[in-house]
């Protein structure tokens, strides 16, 4: 078996079938096999999806995992070579599982991690794909870069990057297997930061490459768009969590007293009840 893509799924059926769909349709020459982690979905998701992908390997998490733990869970029932984590969000626009195997058979001399596409949105925009390792740099960098705008990325061109987003992740089952995986203490969000963080200190390229075409479609997990009070103390807490992990003394110190400025701007930017600012303000706090 080449690659085995593993996808996780809480309430995404109409989507998850979506994603399926194109996976089926565009996937041509590749030796694959499809793993859908279910986190306890109350929607159905279980009967529709096997009833039309009765090939797709069906796993019940007995519980909601997250996203980190559900894919821990899928790797360890797969058999290829390669994992591709997919987010059951995503469309798949041509045959971007081959493409990507291609390339990472082609390139092992180069100690491949991660490997990710340029990701569009439901407009055929350029979509995020990629992200830095937080630092208090990167989040005065966050601050500027809300202030004066955002650029279009040039998706015509390969790009190493710190991390790639947990959207469309390619990695190898051995090097997955050896780093244990996602850190099974965070529950959603920062998890495929801190598991390419620890790629980095290995030395392994995590790389943004031009060929796969996938659309993802954000959020939707979370039944609407948008950044909400809830959605922010979730990722709080699992930057919180990064933040302690990685950060000792005087550089965690230091790294906190920038956290604690760059947020106060929730109170300015978001149109959340005041109380849920100041919820969400706690949380940073609390890091």
């Amino acid at each position: 078996m080449q690659v085995s893509i593993i996808i996780v799924n809480y309430n995404t059926c109409r989507l998850l079938a979506d994603c399926l769909a194109s996976v089926y349709a565009q996937t041509r020459q590749v030796d694959f096999e499809v793993i859908v982690v279910d986190n306890a979905s109350t929607d159905g998701s279980e009967a529709f999806i096997t009833a039309r992908f009765p090939e797709v390997a069906w796993i019940n998490a007995g519980g909601n995992l997250g996203f980190g733990r559900a894919n821990n869970l899928g790797a360890q029932h797969a058999k290829g070579e390669w994992l591709l984590l997919l987010n059951s969000d995503t469309v798949l626009c041509n045959d971007a599982v081959s493409l990507f195997y291609s390339y990472a058979t082609a390139h092992r001399h180069e100690r491949i991690g991660v490997l990710g596409s340029w990701l569009l949105d439901a407009e055929g925009m350029p979509n995020a794909s990629y992200g830095c390792f937080p630092t208090p740099r990167s989040e005065m960098a966050y601050l500027l870069g809300k202030l004066r705008g955002n650029t279009e990325a040039d998706t015509n061109t390969e790009r190493d990057v710190d991390y790639v987003i947990g959207a469309d992740m390619l990695v190898s089952r051995e090097l997955f297997a050896r780093l244990g995986g996602f850190d099974p203490e965070i529950f959603l969000y920062y998890e495929e930061t801190d598991l390419q963080r620890r790629m980095a200190d290995e030395g392994y390229v995590r790389r943004i490459i031009t060929g796969p075409r996938i659309t993802h479609f954000e959020g939707g997990s979370f039944g609407r768009k948008g950044l909400t009070a809830g959605r922010f103390m979730m990722a709080q807490r699992s930057y919180n969590y990064y933040l302690r992990k990685h950060y000792r003394g005087l550089r965690y110190a230091t790294y906190k007293t920038v956290l604690c400025l760059v947020r106060l701007t929730v109170f300015v930017t978001t149109d959340w009840p005041f109380k849920d600012k100041l919820r969400a303000y706690k949380a940073v706090l609390s890091a």
